[in-house]
């Protein structure tokens, strides 16, 4: 398992990202929601970047 995250680390780190920043969006994490979105648009973009690399 740690041989495939050394490989893909962008990968990895763009799903932790789209993740959490996905999870920020629930009502209970209200205040973090701004952390959310940039979370989240950043995990989208690493996928993307990630995928036409």
């Amino acid at each position: 398992m740690l041989e495939n995250l050394k490989r893909n680390k962008v990968s990895a780190i763009a799903s932790i990202s789209f993740f959490i920043g996905s999870t920020l969006f629930l009502p209970f994490f209200g205040d973090l929601a701004i952390i959310g979105i940039w979370l989240f648009m950043t995990g989208s973009a690493l996928m993307f970047w990630d995928s036409v690399k």
